[in-house]
C-alpha cells in the first residue's frame, strides 16, 4: 500500500503526485473488485446471457466511479498533472492545519461503521455499496487525515490505514460474543471454559478430573480467569477475545521487531497486516506462542541459546496440536536460512545445526506430550486418535458442502504473497546458495502439504485453521525478503518496489480485509430471562428425578456445572459432548463400547443432551459426514436406552431418561 516499503525515510511528498496515484490505484482495485464479484453474483440467475438483469444495474456506481477515477489516474501521467498537484497541495494544507484534530478524523469512520455493523441498522444507502469498496474508501479517506498528522509519510499512511481498520474490525467481531448469557452461544462454546476449568478441578468441583487431551495449552491459556476465582462467564468470554487480539498482534510486533524497521509506522503497519492475514486462518492463539517465543528468542549468532528457544516453544508445542510439533524447529531453521549467509562454510557446518535442532525439537515436543498424556489422567491412546479419523478428498476441492473447497481458499488468500515473494526472489537467484532456496521451498511445501491432509479430515475442511502453520510461514518469509532483510551469500543489488508489484501488494491487503469486512455480525438481543427459565427447569428436573445416589450426565452444557448454575450435581467427568464427537470421528471402539454399555446399563438417572436425532445426511450436506457419524455412534445407543421428557427447541437442549 506504499511507493516504496523499503525506503525507511519519510519522504515530503506534498509536492509530487506519486502518492495521490497510490490512492486513486487502490480504488481502481477496489471498484473493479465490486464489478467483478457483482457479475460473479448475478450469473447464472438471469436471461441477459446468463445474468440477472436487475443485479448488472446495481453495478452502474462502481462502473461510472470506475471510469472517473481511472481519467483522473491517466490525467497524473499527463501535463494536467501539475494541475492536480496544485488542487492536492491546496487540500493538504487544509487538513494540516487541523492539527491534532486530525487523530479524531482518522478514527471517526471506522468507530463509526462498526457501530452500524454491530447495532443491525440498516440504510439503503449504505446496504447498496459492498461491504469491502465501503470501508475499503472509508481507509483512503482516513489515511487522508493521518498524513495530516504531520507523524505519518503520505505513501506510509495508506499501509497504516487500511490494517488499522482491519485490526479495528477483528475487535468488532469479537464484541458479539462478550456477554453473560447463561447458555451456550454455539455447538461447542462453553465446552472451552469447562475444559479450562479441569485445571483446577479440586477447587471447582472438590476433586481431581482427568484433564483436557484436545488442545491442552489453549485451554491452559483460558484457564487464567478461574485462577483469578473468576466464575463469571462474561469475563471468560471477554478473556478468550483479549487473549486472541493480544498474541496474534504480539506475534505481528515480534515480526516487525525482528526485521529491525527503522519507521514506526511501518514497523505497525506490517504487524497490522500479519494480524489480519493470519486470522484467515485463524490461527489459534495457543499457538501464536510458539510463533513469539522463537522470533523473539532466535539469534543466529547464539546457536546454542537459540537451541534452548526451541526446546522451550517444542515443549509448548507438545501439549497444543501434533501437527505443530516440527513448528519450533522448522521456524528456526527458517530464520536461521534467512538471515545466515551460508558463503563458504561446508555442507554440515551450515546444515549441522538446522538438522539438530528439528530433531531436537521433535523429540521434545513428543516428549512433552507423552508426559503430559502420562500426568493428564487419561489413556495415552487417546492423544493419537485423530491418525484414525477418516478423511474426504472432495473437501479440497469445490463442493455444494463447503463451496470453492480448501485449495481455492488457500490460494485466494495467498496469492499476492507468492507473487510478490517469487518477483523477489527469482532474479536475485545467483545471490542465494541453492541449497537455502531449496530449503526454504521445501518448509513451505511440507507444511502445505500436511496442512491439505489435515484439512480432508473429518470434523476439518471448512475453513483454512489447519493451513495455519503454512500461512504463518509464508507471511514470515514473504516480509523478510519482500523488505530486503534476507542476508545474501553474494551481494547483489536488492530490487526496490515498482509500479507492477503494487496491484499486489494492494490486494495482500483487501483480501484479508474483505474476509473480516463480511464477517462481522451484528449484536444479539439474548433472551436471558428466557434463558435462565430453562436453567432453572433443569435444576427443577434434576430435583425431582434423582437423588443423592444418581448419576447426572451433562453431555451438553456442561458449563452449567463448572459455573455453579446447577446445584446437587456431581461431575460425570466421561463423555462431554467435543471430546464425544472427537472419539467418535475416530472410532475410538475402547472409548466408545465404555459409552455403549453405560448407556445400556442406564448408569445416568438423568442426561442433558443437544437435541437428538436418528435422521442421517447426504455427503453434499455441510458436514454431512460428521452428523452421520453422531447418529449412528451416539444419538441412536442413547435413543435406544433412553427417551426425551423435556426439550427445549429453540435452545437445542433435551433432558432423558433411562427406559424402563
Amino acid at each position: 500500500m506504499q511507493n516504496s516499503v523499503t525506503d525507511q525515510a519519510k519522504p515530503d511528498t506534498r509536492n509530487n503526485i506519486s502518492s495521490p496515484r497510490i490512492v486513486l490505484l487502490v480504488s481502481i482495485i477496489l471498484n473493479i473488485w465490486a464489478i467483478g464479484d457483482g457479475l460473479r453474483r448475478a450469473y447464472g440467475i438471469g436471461s441477459v446471457l446468463g445474468f440477472s438483469g436487475s443485479m448488472l444495474i446495481r453495478l452502474w456506481p462502481y462502473a461510472l466511479m470506475l471510469g472517473m477515477v481511472l481519467s483522473v489516474y491517466i490525467l497524473t501521467y499527463t501535463p494536467w498533472a501539475k494541475y492536480l498537484e496544485k488542487i492536492i497541495n491546496t487540500i493538504g494544507s487544509l487538513i494540516t492545519s487541523l492539527g491534532q484534530l486530525n487523530w479524531v478524523l482518522f478514527l471517526i469512520p471506522i468507530l463509526g461503521y462498526g457501530y452500524y455493523r454491530l447495532s443491525g441498522l440498516s440504510l439503503r444507502i449504505i446496504g447498496f455499496f459492498d461491504p469491502l469498496w465501503i470501508i475499503g474508501h472509508l481507509a483512503l479517506l482516513g489515511a487522508v487525515f493521518l498524513w495530516g498528522t504531520n507523524k505519518v509519510s503520505p505513501s506510509v499512511s495508506n499501509l497504516v490505514s487500511f490494517t488499522f481498520y482491519g485490526c479495528m474490525l477483528w475487535i468488532f467481531s469479537f464484541v458479539p460474543e462478550i456477554n453473560d448469557y447463561p447458555l451456550s452461544l454455539g455447538w461447542s462454546e462453553t465446552s472451552r471454559y469447562y475444559y479450562a476449568s479441569l485445571f483446577l478441578s479440586p477447587i471447582i468441583y472438590g476433586r481431581w478430573v482427568p484433564l483436557s487431551s484436545l488442545h491442552p495449552s489453549r485451554y491452559l491459556m483460558q484457564a487464567v480467569p478461574f485462577l483469578l476465582q473468576s466464575n463469571s462467564l462474561l469475563f471468560h468470554r471477554f478473556w478468550q477475545s483479549f487473549i486472541w487480539v493480544l498474541t496474534t498482534f504480539s506475534a505481528g510486533y515480534a515480526l516487525s521487531r525482528r526485521l529491525k524497521l527503522k519507521d514506526k509506522w511501518i514497523s505497525f503497519g506490517l504487524a497490522a497486516w500479519f494480524f489480519l492475514f493470519v486470522f484467515q486462518g485463524p490461527v489459534y492463539y495457543h499457538l501464536m506462542v510458539i510463533i513469539i517465543i522463537v522470533l523473539l528468542g532466535f539469534d543466529k549468532d547464539r546457536l546454542w541459546r537459540s537451541l534452548l528457544i526451541v526446546v522451550l516453544a517444542s515443549l509448548w508445542a507438545g501439549i497444543s496440536r501434533v501437527n505443530w510439533f516440527p513448528v519450533p524447529g522448522m521456524l528456526a531453521v527458517t530464520l536461521y536460512v534467512l538471515e545466515k549467509p551460508q558463503e563458504e562454510e561446508s555442507f554440515w557446518s551450515y546444515w549441522g545445526w538446522p538438522v539438530i535442532a528439528v530433531v531436537v525439537g521433535l523429540v521434545c515436543a513428543f516428549g512433552s506430550q507423552y508426559l503430559y498424556a502420562r500426568i493428564s489422567g487419561n489413556p495415552v491412546e487417546v492423544f493419537t486418535s485423530s491418525f484414525n479419523s477418516p478423511l474426504y478428498r472432495y473437501r479440497l476441492f469445490p463442493n455444494e458442502a463447503f463451496g470453492p473447497g480448501v485449495i481455492m481458499m488457500i490460494i485466494n488468500a495467498c496469492f499476492p504473497l507468492l507473487f510478490l515473494l517469487l518477483w523477489k526472489l527469482i532474479p536475485s537467484l545467483k545471490a542465494w546458495k541453492i541449497l537455502r532456496i531449496l530449503a526454504l521451498v521445501s518448509i513451505l511445501g511440507a507444511l502445505l502439504a500436511a496442512g491439505l491432509i489435515v484439512s480432508m479430515k473429518i470434523g476439518g475442511g471448512d475453513n483454512l485453521h489447519n493451513l495455519d502453520a503454512f500461512m504463518v510461514f509464508l507471511a514470515i518469509i514473504t516480509a523478510t525478503i519482500f523488505l530486503n532483510k534476507f542476508t545474501q551469500d553474494r551481494e547483489t543489488e536488492k530490487k526496490k518496489v515498482g509500479f507492477i508489484q503494487l496491484p499486489f501488494i494492494i490486494l495482500a491487503v483487501l483480501i484479508p480485509l474483505n474476509f473480516i469486512v463480511n464477517s462481522i455480525v451484528p449484536l444479539k438481543n439474548y433472551d436471558d430471562e428466557s434463558a435462565w427459565g430453562v436453567v432453572r427447569q433443569i435444576q427443577n428436573l434434576v430435583n425431582q428425578r434423582t437423588s443423592g445416589e444418581d448419576e447426572v450426565l451433562f453431555i451438553d452444557q456442561r458449563h452449567l456445572l463448572t459455573f455453579d448454575m446447577i446445584e446437587g450435581v456431581d461431575l460425570v467427568p466421561e463423555y462431554e459432548k467435543v471430546f464425544l464427537m472427537e472419539m467418535a470421528m475416530a472410532n475410538n471402539e475402547a472409548y466408545l463400547s465404555n459409552f455403549w454399555r453405560d448407556i445400556e446399563e442406564h448408569r445416568f438417572a438423568l442426561i442433558v443432551s443437544e437435541k437428538l436425532t436418528s435422521r442421517i445426511r447426504p455427503s453434499t450436506d455441510v458436514f454431512g459426514e460428521e452428523n452421520n457419524v453422531w447418529v449412528e455412534r451416539i444419538s441412536k445407543p442413547l435413543l435406544k436406552s433412553y427417551y426425551t421428557i423435556f426439550e427445549f427447541p429453540e435452545y437445542n437442549i433435551s433432558i432423558l431418561v433411562p427406559k424402563d
